[in-house]
């Protein structure tokens, strides 16, 4: 379990990625059970950043990544990626799914640059749904699934291990509409439970083999 903690007697995590990284309670979740294992020595540093995408993500990769020297990075930007609202003058503005690929794997061969030995996890995330006391989160993103997709190339291509959320989410939504909803109530944003039910058990899982 965790490779990483065997080689190493400290270890520092960066989560990297938009909003349901920045404010998702899955990031505390996972630190709370890898203490559970291995205490006192993990750092997690929360670097997420709200309503950002990947160009943003890769403009600000030495300060908020590469600065802290990690053993270990989960990356997530395609659910800001596939946004459609930003303004004109934003730098996030209009990410095509080429350039949210291309991006991707900017990130990667830097990380890998800085630390050949560094485990890069990508990770799909959560559905969207248009929550009708909030904004389109759904209809803003037209292709979600295809930068989904982008995610799940790129990590089959570079040989690394990816997380997919998304295959889950949308099995629930499919399912069980209603407490789809629940989880995700302002339709892009899961709460506390949803993370706690979809998101950490899926991490628990797939993090054992790095």
């Amino acid at each position: 379990m965790f490779k990483v903690f065997s080689k190493k007697e400290k270890v520092t995590a960066v989560v990297y990625g938009t909003s349901l990284t920045a404010g998702g309670a899955w990031v505390n979740q996972l630190q709370d059970w890898i203490e559970t294992l291995f205490p006192g020595r993990l750092t997690l540093i929360n670097s997420g950043q709200n309503s950002r995408a990947s160009n943003t993500g890769l403009a600000h990769l030495q300060p908020l990544v590469l600065a802290h020297s990690p053993d270990i990075v989960l990356i997530e930007f395609a659910v800001n990626d596939a946004y459609r609202d930003y303004g004109p003058e934003d730098l996030d503005r209009g990410i095509s799914l080429e350039k949210s690929r291309s991006n991707l794997n900017a990130m990667i061969d830097r990380i890998q640059e800085a630390n050949p030995q560094a485990d890069i996890v990508l990770q799909t995330m959560n559905s969207a749904w248009d929550a009708p006391s909030n904004y389109r989160a759904a209809t803003l993103r037209p292709q979600l699934a295809e930068y989904y997709q982008g995610y799940r190339e790129v990590a089959r291509q570079r040989g690394l291990l990816l997380i997919d959320h998304h295959v889950h989410w949308c099995e629930l939504q499919g399912r069980q509409r209603a407490l789809f909803e629940s989880y995700i109530p302002d339709g892009i944003h899961p709460e506390d439970t949803g993370c706690e039910t979809i998101i950490l058990p899926e991490l628990k899982a797939r993090l054992t083999s790095i």
